[in-house]
């Protein structure tokens, strides 16, 4: 789902040494190191910035608060990162990865002393599609006449292609805190709350358990469709249609929250095709055979959910890997899925049913959490 995104990251993050010891960096960047030794790169160059940042977390740990980040790892030695902040907020920053030298990125001077100390050759780039052209200039004005940048986001793709166990442990416990602030808003709306005041008081409490994003959308329109809460506390429908993503240690977690005013066809057909999907999440079963027997259980789709079924997530809301008819690629294992079957009747409005589940090597299915429609 896509949601208001904050302008500054307001929550806890922190490198956790103990979930995440640097072992696990390195494990993480040895193929990394594999790719420059094999192609004779002297470096590579991870960006992410505070709206997209999948790459850069996953190989430093860092999440830029504001602006952006760029991880400079070379063939040898350790990485320097570049940090758009100030440098009094320099010592906060160093809490937040593993890198033993984080700089202030408004002090370019890093970023040129470092190509200085290499060198003349071949620079490859994760996550520069990202990058502003602004910045991408400075970047081209100091490699000028020593580099040349060649593209290397498929070889991130790759180390990332399944969820590590320590990732997996993270994002049950964002799940965990997921399910916390679904069933707070649970209790305030069954305690006669409005849509916005129930919203308000889950995010409190995912934020109480160091969250470090919250998002929320609700629906005022008897599950129709979804958006940002809009300030207006004055409104009450027959039913309550909610979403919640809760971002913690990283990692990214999503619920559902459907309380009917009245038993709903459009209700029972959710949790059906939710059944038919956890039924089919085998290991490599095709994503287009998948989808089609949801489709068959479920009946008309949600408008506010488009046409996929569920897709990967993790260090983003989103990951990609869809799960819809049109889809090509084959269910993975060791990978953490959010899935969610939504229809819409006319007469009643719309309802979701929803889960996050991953399939470990042995084709066993565990789910984190499981949100069907109920009556209120």
């Amino acid at each position: 789902m896509l949601t208001t995104h904050p302008s500054i990251m307001l929550g806890s993050y922190f490198w956790d040494e103990d979930r995440l010891p640097r072992d696990e960096f390195d494990i993480r960047l040895a193929p990394l190191r594999d790719a420059m030794a094999g192609n004779g790169w002297m470096a590579m160059l991870v960006y992410g910035d505070a709206r997209e940042h999948q790459a850069l977390a996953y190989f430093t740990n860092f999440i830029p608060r504001m602006r952006w980040a760029l991880a400079l790892i070379p063939a040898q030695g350790e990485p320097l990162l570049l940090a758009s902040m100030s440098s009094r907020d320099m010592p906060a920053m160093h809490a937040m990865t593993w890198v033993p030298d984080v700089k202030s990125g408004w002090e370019w001077k890093w970023f040129d002393a470092f190509c200085a100390r290499l060198p003349a050759g071949t620079l490859a780039t994760i996550g520069f599609d990202l990058m502003t052209p602004v910045l991408f200039g400075q970047v081209e004005k100091t490699i000028a006449g020593r580099f040349a940048l060649v593209e290397a986001d498929r070889i991130a793709a790759d180390a990332r292609s399944v969820h590590r166990p320590r990732e997996i442990a993270l994002i049950r416990a964002a799940s965990e805190l997921a399910s916390a602030a679904a069933d707070k808003i649970t209790e305030r709306w069954r305690a006669g709350d409005d849509v916005e005041t129930a919203a308000l008081s889950g995010e409190r409490v995912a934020r109480d358990m160091a969250a470090h994003d919250v998002r929320t959308l609700v629906s005022r329109n008897g599950g129709r469709t979804l958006e940002p809460y809009g300030a207006l506390f004055d409104d009450r429908p027959t039913s309550l249609l909610a979403y919640v993503a809760v971002k913690y240690m990283g990692y990214w977690a999503e619920s559902f929250v459907n309380l009917l005013g009245s038993p709903s066809r459009a209700a029972q057909r959710a949790t059906a095709g939710l059944d038919v999907l956890l039924a089919g999440l085998k290991p490599d079963a095709p994503v287009h055979d998948l989808a089609k027997s949801v489709d068959a259980a479920a009946g008309s789709q949600h408008p506010a959910l488009g046409r996929s079924r569920g897709h990967r997530i993790g260090l983003s809301p989103h990951e990609g890997e869809a799960l819809h008819v049109d889809a090509a690629g084959r269910i993975a294992v060791q990978t953490v899925y959010a899935l969610r079957v939504g229809t819409f009747e006319a007469e009643t409005g719309g309802a979701v049913a929803s889960a996050m589940a991953w399939i470990s090597r042995d084709g066993t299915v565990h789910i984190l959490s499981r949100n069907d429609p109920e009556l209120r």
